[in-house]
């Protein structure tokens, strides 16, 4: 009886071990342009420093104005997203726009393609845009709403979307920016912004042997 609970043991063992996956770390810069005022809304651009290649954003404005009525489009936005999220904190006066699976109709989206380490990475990823009330008099002006905002953003890697390097791979990350305006068409936003995201191998690797090969240690 012993035996066969050995048996058993080892062979649990020998097919069912999972490796452990080490992950790996990344930070870097990118810069890139893109507009909320124009349709589809979509950000790109490249990386300066940490990985290669090349970078885009998506966020899904299948239910905004038409970009030919920009008072419209922004009005749309701003009562939206921005309105209901003012924090009136003295000294840092600020609304909060808040850009996610929660606040639209699909997730907003993003792909990286790099080239080293070779692969691509999408998934999906939240922002959120905060525009300083600078008079802190809970109105939008001209200025503030075209003077440099912030932009944070979360990632989220899907493993089902990994390309090369990153097949399989899941994990998360994070980047921002504080460059961010509203800039009206055919005028594109510039930013520039710094970020990390991690990955690791999020599949269950095993090793195979035969049962022949575990009756074979015991005879």
């Amino acid at each position: 009886m012993r035996k066969i609970i050995l048996v058993a043991v080892v062979l649990s063992l020998v097919l069912f071990t999972v490796v452990p996956a080490a992950a790996d770390s990344y930070t870097f810069g990118a810069s890139g342009l893109g507009s909320l005022m124009k349709s589809p809304v979509v950000y790109s651009g490249v990386f300066l420093f940490g990985v290669s290649g090349t970078w885009e954003f998506q966020i899904d404005d299948s239910l905004w104005p038409d970009p030919a009525d920009s008072t419209a489009r922004f009005d749309y936005i701003w009562d939206t997203f921005f309105v209901d999220n003012y924090d009136s904190t003295t000294g840092a006066e600020s609304w909060f726009g808040y850009f996610s699976g929660s606040t639209l109709p699909t997730a907003p989206t993003f792909d990286f393609n790099l080239t080293a380490p070779a692969g691509q990475i999408s998934g999906d990823i939240s922002f959120v845009i905060l525009m300083r009330d600078w008079y802190a008099d809970g109105i939008l002006d001209q200025s503030e709403k075209h003077r440099n905002n912030q932009i944070a953003g979360t990632l989220i890697l899907s493993p089902e979307l990994g390309v090369g390097f990153f097949a399989d791979h899941c994990g998360d990350g994070s980047m921002s920016a504080g460059n961010f305006n509203f800039v009206n068409p055919p005028l594109d936003d510039s930013v520039t912004f710094m970020g990390q995201f991690s990955s690791e191998f999020c599949g269950s690797p095993v090793e195979d042997s035969s049962w022949g090969n575990i009756k074979a240690l015991y005879k």
